[in-house]
This record gives C-alpha cells, structure tokens and sequence, in this order.
C-alpha cells in the first residue's frame, strides 16, 4: 500500500475516469452479468469471507458500488430491508440504477466523496465492497469511516482487492498486450486521453496492510483468494472482451472457461498456492460492540 499520495488528485482521476470512460464499458469489459446463478455465487463469496451466513433485513450500504456488481445482487437476493449504492461516480450508479432496473429490483443511489460518507452514527449494518479500497487516497482513513457508520456489532466485507505479488504476476503477463496496444495507438494515430492510472489503481495490498486498515474492529478474517480466473481475466479475457466482445460467441465462450477456472482455484488453488501469491486480498471484520477491539482469524 502506497504511503504517499496527492489526495485531490486521487479523487479526481477517479470520478472523472469512471464518469467518462468506465460507466460505459465497465460491465462488458469485465464481463459482469446479474442472474441467479451469479447472485448465488456471491452471495457465497462474501459469506466465505465473513465466515458465516450474512445476515438478514436491514441496512446495506455497498461502497464504491460502480455500476451495482454486489448491490443489485443483494437485491436480487431479497434478504435485506435497503440496499444503498455509494460511490464517486454518478455516470458509475446511473447504470447500476439501470442494471436493477433490468433485472426488476430496487436500490438506492448515493453519490459521495468516499471521504466522509453521508450516513449517521452506528446507522447501518452492513458495509460490503468490491474492488474499491486500491482507487482511494487512504484507505486506513476510509475504514475508520467505516467503522464510524456501522451499527456496533456490525460488519465489513470487503473483496476484490488486488495483492501485491499477484498484480505484479498480472502486470508481466500483460506486457505484450500492453505494448500492442501502445503500437496500435501510435499507428492509428489515436492515442485518446493520457489517464494517470497510478492515480486511478493507486493501491495493491498485503496482509500487514490488512491488518492496518482494520485497526479498531475486531473479528478481523483475512481470506486471500484466487489465482488462475483472476490472472487469466486480468491478463487476457478482459481484452478480448473488449475488442472481441461484440463477436458471437464470444463472450459466453469466455464466462464458461472464467467460472472453469473459479472451480479450479476453489477446489485446489487455493489450497496450494501460498497467500502472499493469491491475486484477491478479501476479508471482513466487525465494529466491537464494546470499546475493546477483539481477535484476529
């Protein structure tokens, strides 16, 4: 997790990154569909993260929601009494307000800095995340403000964060795409807008960096993930998806070999690859119910 950063810089790259060109393209570049079956594998996802059955009714508030990935599936679930979507992007909840409406559910949208949430005191029971702690300018500060708005004894799910060394396995797969790619831009004369994207991925994340952001909660339970699906899709399958993605076949032909892999890695990756390797850092914790903070799994 990276020390230093220019906090306004941060925050401005990443509404204005995901207004103008993620809101659009997002859902088909990662390949995220809202079905049963996925609603199912979430579902099972964070309860493996939590370590037990999520609770039912009240109030869930998905943070960094983008376009709705975990809040409409939530919804979709029917297990809980308000599911809010919050992120920095209004073009990013427009299309999550989009995707319930597609799949005939309701959340609610809120647009926030993701500095201070605009939520009470102990008001909600249930925070859960995506893939939005690496875009934030202090992530240790943001889980304070977690923790701030739970209800005491409620919890944090958080997954999709990306790993040191499992980035670092990504990022060198990607170099011949990636230098294709700048080819391709500098022959077709179509270089498009310069994104700072240390500015927009700003963060990957260690156990020790884990550790430090739940400072304050208790029943910290760090669960690392992941290897074959999250590198293969990261390296190739999100730009075929993009390029190819209109071709027939296509995508269904990549969403049948990523949820091969998922089996793969649940069965026996995950087993045996060592977690400092697994490309997920996903993990939960609690707001203590007492002044005390307690254990960690």
């Amino acid at each position: 997790m990276r020390q230093s950063v220019d906090f306004n810089r941060v925050l401005e790259q990443n509404r204005r990154f995901h207004d103008e060109v993620e809101a659009e393209v997002y859902d088909n570049r990662m390949g995220i569909i809202n079905d049963a079956f996925t609603t199912q594998q979430m579902i099972a996802e964070l309860e493996r993260v939590l370590g037990r059955p999520l609770p039912s009714g009240g109030t869930v508030v998905d943070v960094g929601a983008g376009t709705g990935n975990v809040a409409v599936k939530l919804a979709m679930s029917g297990r809980f009494d308000r599911i809010i979507a919050a992120d920095i992007s209004t073009g990013m909840l427009a299309q999550a307000q989009e995707n319930a409406r597609n799949v005939g559910c309701s959340i609610e949208t809120v647009q926030t800095d993701m500095v201070r949430l605009p939520f009470e005191d102990g008001t909600i029971d249930l925070v859960v995340g995506c893939a939005v702690l690496h875009h934030l300018p202090d992530p240790v500060s943001f889980m304070a403000e977690v923790r701030r708005v739970l209800k005491p004894g409620g919890s944090c799910i958080f997954i999709g964060e990306p790993s040191r060394w499992g980035l670092a396995i990504i990022e060198t797969l990607k170099l011949p795409l990636v230098a294709a790619n700048r080819v391709y831009k500098r022959v077709s004369g179509r270089p498009g807008i310069q994104w700072e994207h240390d500015n927009i991925d700003v963060h990957t994340f260690s156990v020790g960096d884990v550790m430090r952001m739940t400072a304050g909660y208790e029943n910290v339970r760090l669960v690392p993930e992941g290897f074959l699906e999250t590198v293969l899709d990261q390296s190739f399958f999100t730009a075929i998806r993009y390029m190819q993605g209109s071709v027939p076949g296509v995508t269904p032909a990549v969403t049948v070999i990523r949820r091969a892999c998922r089996v793969l890695d649940q069965t026996l990756l995950n087993r045996v690859v060592p977690r400092n390797l697994r490309t997920d850092m996903k993990f939960s914790a609690a707001k203590p119910k007492s002044t005390e903070a307690g254990s960690v799994d």
